[in-house]
């Protein structure tokens, strides 16, 4: 496995970078919040900088970005002045975040999702070409708490039970169908939910005291779990170049190395791209040796 720390401004890191090289995008940049009075947070990336990151993408390919809900509208229009095109909102629910005065006490970051037009006539000739294009669902399902649901009746017209298609001759047929068995179909909805029943229906992860690292002196790193789930509804196959132009301390990275991928992370910060090393070599391998490190600066 392979991993890249870059130290620099992204837009010229993703300058010096080949067209059509990175498989998947995965970023949480700043929000425009000015959160905890550090300077990088003060303004989203502009579209030039999403320019950069659509030029280095795979055709088809996606680029996940998470926003703040007060600015996700310039988030998403940036992207979509720099060549992207939104496809969907992942709503990432957070029910442990403090009240703020004058306003409701927030429980949700969303995230973009966003995909770089296809170069090919088709979705199949894309991925055929590129291998990017579309979604893996079925490696994604969330689990069922116990038995699969069976029986599900359905009658007449075409019907969708527990993510199966299910096509009666006749009106007067009724057909029977289990629950798939790897799982129910995954909502947009992700988030750590208090009452359990809510977990049967949405992944849930959230970050743990460990896994952020007594040494990780960054304001708001994001749950491994959560970041490994969405690269790989989002990768499209195994030993994909995942990219974070906006590296942080690293969550983006220790996803994709512990799925097998090669990640390629950027940052202004020399002391975040110090801390994302030591996660890295703390909750990737026990042996540091074990990865090729091309770390730059």
């Amino acid at each position: 496995m392979k991993y890249n720390l870059l130290c620099g401004d992204n837009v010229e890191l993703l300058q010096d970078m080949e067209e059509n090289s990175v498989d998947l995008i995965v970023t949480d940049p700043p929000y425009g919040m000015d959160i905890a009075g550090v300077g990088w947070d003060r303004n989203v990336p502009p579209s030039s900088t999403w320019e950069q990151a659509l030029r280095v993408l795979k055709p088809g390919g996606w680029a996940l970005s998470f926003c703040s809900p007060e600015l996700y509208h310039r988030m998403a229009v940036n992207m979509e002045d720099g060549g992207f095109d939104i496809r969907d909102q992942v709503i990432w629910m957070i029910t442990t975040k403090m009240a703020k005065a004058n306003k409701l006490k927030p429980a949700h970051e969303p995230i973009a999702i966003a995909q770089k037009p296809i170069s090919e006539k088709t979705i199949k000739a894309n991925i055929e070409r590129w291998g990017t294009g579309t979604i893996n669902i079925e490696g994604n399902r969330v689990p069922w708490e116990g038995k699969p649901p069976t029986g599900w009746h359905s009658d007449g017209a075409k019907r969708r039970a527990f993510g199966q298609d299910v096509i009666k001759s006749t009106e007067q047929e009724t057909t029977k169908v289990d629950a798939n068995p790897n799982g129910r179909y995954p909502s947009n909805i992700i988030g750590h939910f208090d009452n359990i029943e809510h977990q049967k229906y949405f992944y849930a992860p959230r970050v743990t005291r460990k896994e952020r690292g007594e040494y990780n002196t960054h304001p708001t790193p994001k749950p491994i779990d959560l970041m490994r789930w969405l690269i790989n509804v989002y990768a499209p196959g195994e030993d994909s170049v995942v990219l974070d132009p906006f590296n942080g301390s690293g969550s983006t990275g220790i996803a994709a190395l512990k799925l097998g991928h090669e990640y390629i992370g950027m940052d202004l910060s020399q002391e975040y791209i110090t801390i994302s090393e030591r996660r890295i070599n703390d909750m990737v391998s026990d042996n540091a040796d074990a990865f090729e490190k091309l770390f730059k600066f």
